[in-house]
């Protein structure tokens, strides 16, 4: 017996907003991968400037700022997704807001170490420059 319903065209649905419950596992994995490469950036630039003659102080003015600084943001930020995934419904909006903070966060991440222990190195040099 045939069928008298064809198959029917594929119609093109609008995207559907993906799940807001995502953001907060997602968010939590970029947190602590940034931290990692944020930490790993500071040994290498840390240790690059020691050997260029900078004072071993900048050891524990690197660690100091990986303990009070670089942490509590990447959990607070950690931990802001987690609730808001939880309680938001899922919004183009929240995406948005999504990619922003993580733009934000890698931007931090990768530039951060840069510049601190290049001011650091210069304000060494120029300390040493002048004889203080």
């Amino acid at each position: 017996m045939a069928s008298t319903f064809g198959l029917r065209p594929k119609r093109r649905s609008a995207r559907t907003v993906p799940p807001a419950r995502s953001l907060g596992r997602r968010m939590t994995w970029h947190a602590a991968t940034a931290l990692l490469v944020f930490a790993a950036l500071q040994i290498w630039l840390v240790s690059s400037a020691i050997a260029a003659g900078a004072p071993t102080a900048l050891i524990f003015v690197a660690l100091a700022l990986l303990l009070a600084l670089a942490v509590p943001v990447a959990r607070i930020t950690e931990r802001h997704w987690y609730h808001l995934s939880r309680q938001a419904l899922a919004s183009w909006g929240l995406h948005a807001r999504f990619r922003r903070d993580l733009v934000r966060l890698w931007g931090a991440a990768l530039v951060l170490p840069f510049l601190w222990v290049g001011g650091a190195m210069a304000a060494t040099t120029g300390f040493s420059a002048l004889g203080i």
